[in-house]
C-alpha cells in the first residue's frame, strides 16, 4: 500500500469559464508546493487533504498553504485531488518512512470524507507500507477533472458519451470554443442551466438528504462517529511515530455557506427546506471530533461572516477569498491550539 502522488514537475493550465483560468504546478516530489525550500517546508507543518486544499481551481500562490506560508509558517502541502482520508494517511506514512519529521500534522476535512466504515483503514495502519512512487503517480488533466465533475453531478452516466466529450475537448477547437463561449455569456449560461443542458452545482452532494433533517436519531450519523474514530487513531499514530501535535481543519460545504444552493437542492428533491438544516452535517462532524478530544479548527464562523461569495458559480470548491480566510484562521489557531509559533 502506498500514497498517491501527482506527477513531478507538472505545469498544467486548467480553465472553466467563468469560474477559473489557472495554472497548476507540482515540484520534483510531485506536490502542489514550490521547489525552492520544499525540503525546509517538510520540517514545518504537513497539510494533508484532497481537492479543496490541493486547490486545483486556483493559482499556486492563492491556495491556503501558500497563503499560510506568507503569514510566516513553513508548510508542506501533501494534498492530492480525490484523496480519501486513508490515502492522505499513506502519504504521511510514506514521508515518515523516508525520514522526514514535521512540526505538526494537520488534515483538512470536508463532508466528502464521511464515506462510511473506516475499519479497513484502521487495520491498514498496522500493516507494512510499500513505498513505490513510480506505480502510483497521477496526472492533472482537465479531462480528468471534467469526468469527476460530470460523475459527481450526475449529469452523465453513459461512459461512452463521456468518452465522446473527452475526445471533443482534446481534439475539437470548435467544440471547445462553443463551450467556452456559452459559459462566458451569463444569459446563455442561465438558459443552459434552466434547460438542463448544464449540471447545477447546487444539486451535487456527497451525503444523502436525510442527514439534513432536523429530527435526531438518524442512523446515518453513525458514520460521523466512525470517521471521528479513524481520525483519533491517526492522531495517536502521529503522536507515537512522529511525536508531534495533530489537528484537523474542517471546511463547510457549499450548502452550508450558500442558502440559495441549499434551497435549490431542497426544491430539486421536493423537500421542505424549513424541515432541514444545512449546518447539521457539519455540526455533527465537529461534535464527533471534539468528543474524541481531537484538536479542531472550526472555520464555519469566519467563512459565514464573510461578505463575499466563497465558491465558484459552477464549482463547489472554495475560491481564493475562502482560502485566504482559512489561512488566516490557521495562522491564529496554530499557536493557541498546537503551540506552534511562526517559523519566519
Amino acid at each position: 500500500m502506498y500514497g498517491t502522488f501527482q506527477k513531478p514537475n507538472l505545469s498544467v493550465r486548467r480553465f472553466n469559464p467563468p469560474n477559473y483560468n489557472v495554472t497548476n504546478t507540482t515540484n520534483s516530489k510531485g506536490f502542489r508546493d514550490s521547489e525552492q525550500g520544499f525540503e525546509d517546508d517538510l520540517a514545518g507543518v504537513w497539510m494533508a487533504g484532497a481537492s479543496n486544499s490541493f486547490g486545483g481551481v486556483l493559482e499556486d500562490d492563492e491556495i491556503m498553504s501558500a497563503r499560510l506560508q506568507g503569514l510566516g509558517y513553513k508548510i508542506a502541502n501533501l494534498s492530492s485531488e480525490g484523496h480519501k482520508l486513508h490515502q492522505q494517511m499513506r502519504v504521511v506514512r510514506h514521508l515518515a518512512a523516508e525520514g522526514y519529521r514535521p512540526r505538526a500534522v494537520i488534515f483538512e476535512m470536508t463532508l466528502n470524507n464521511i464515506v462510511g466504515d473506516y475499519d479497513y483503514a484502521i487495520k491498514e495502519l498496522s500493516e507494512p507500507l510499500v513505498i513505490n512512487r513510480d506505480e502510483k503517480q497521477t496526472d492533472i488533466r482537465a479531462t480528468q477533472v471534467l469526468e469527476q465533475s460530470v460523475r459527481q453531478l450526475g449529469g452523465v452516466t453513459d461512459v461512452s458519451l463521456f468518452g465522446l466529450k473527452k475526445r471533443l475537448i482534446n481534439n475539437s477547437a470548435v467544440y471547445t470554443w462553443a463551450k467556452v463561449g456559452v459559459n462566458g455569456v451569463p444569459f446563455l449560461r442561465d438558459l443552459t442551466l434552466k434547460w438542463g443542458m448544464r449540471a447545477d452545482v447546487a444539486l451535487a452532494n456527497s451525503l444523502s438528504d436525510s442527514v439534513y433533517r432536523k429530527e435526531t436519531g438518524n442512523p446515518e450519523y453513525v458514520y460521523f462517529g466512525k470517521t471521528a474514530d479513524y481520525m483519533a487513531v491517526i492522531r495517536d499514530w502521529v503522536a507515537d511515530h512522529l511525536g508531534v501535535p495533530f489537528g484537523i481543519v474542517i471546511v463547510p460545504s457549499g450548502h452550508h455557506l450558500n442558502s440559495d444552493w441549499f434551497e435549490r437542492y431542497m426544491t430539486h428533491l421536493g423537500l421542505d427546506a424549513n424541515e432541514h438544516d444545512p449546518t447539521r452535517p457539519y455540526d455533527k462532524l465537529l461534535q464527533a471530533l471534539l468528543a474524541r478530544n481531537i484538536l479542531v479548527l472550526d472555520t464555519a464562523p469566519a467563512l459565514q461572516s464573510a461578505d463575499v461569495f466563497l465558491s465558484f458559480p459552477d464549482d463547489g470548491h472554495t475560491n481564493a477569498a475562502g482560502h485566504d480566510i482559512i489561512a488566516r484562521e490557521l495562522a491564529a489557531w496554530l499557536p493557541t491550539a498546537l503551540g506552534l509559533e511562526p517559523d519566519l
